[in-house]
């Protein structure tokens, strides 16, 4: 093994056959922790997704439609949480029909997951709730500019993003509290 010095009492280690992690070992060799390393292939794409909400659509029961659309959705993910994307090019990248694809938005609508924004051409576009997960330098602006969108649609009953925001993320990530 390749030993790396970390301290007096510990060294880091590369397991000689697989390279995919660290270990910690004390100085008798007993391993002390192991650490998983950043693959390589990853890319410049990212996305932050926030766990508590992965838990809370996990329990939305989305059909597998829905959820194949929803990670094509988080895949073509743009900065400030921007989705431009046809329902045709997520039908063919999923191999599915453009209704079905259709079926699958508006449930993720339903949620506010995602909400409509203005056309661009004759392509919809959408943008992803925040409190979800976010793609962009300046969550704030995205979280500002997808709560706009709902002032816009006038609305009178409380939202399902709110009631997202007051149990599951916390007051305190709502309106700056």
């Amino acid at each position: 093994m390749n030993n790396i010095n970390n301290s007096s009492d510990a060294k880091i280690s590369f397991p000689p056959s697989e390279k995919r992690y660290i270990m910690l070992t004390d100085e008798s060799g007993k391993i002390k922790g192991c650490f998983p390393l950043k693959p390589k292939n990853l890319g410049k794409g990212w996305i932050a997704l926030y766990q508590n909400l992965a838990i809370w659509i996990g329990q939305q029961r989305l059909t597998g439609e829905q959820y194949s659309v929803l990670f094509i959705l988080l895949g073509k993910l743009d900065f400030e949480n921007y989705l431009y994307v046809s329902r045709q090019e997520i039908a063919k990248s999923l191999h599915m029909q453009p209704t079905s694809v259709s079926r699958a938005m508006k449930k993720l609508k339903e949620l506010e997951i995602i909400v409509e924004g203005p056309p661009i051409g004759n392509v919809k576009t959408y943008r992803f709730n925040p409190y979800i997960a976010h793609k962009g330098a300046e969550r704030s602006e995205t979280i500002s500019a997808f709560e706009k969108i709902f002032k816009d649609r006038n609305k009178t009953e409380a939202s399902s993003a709110d009631v997202l925001n007051s149990e599951l993320v916390g007051d305190s990530l709502v309106g700056g509290n």
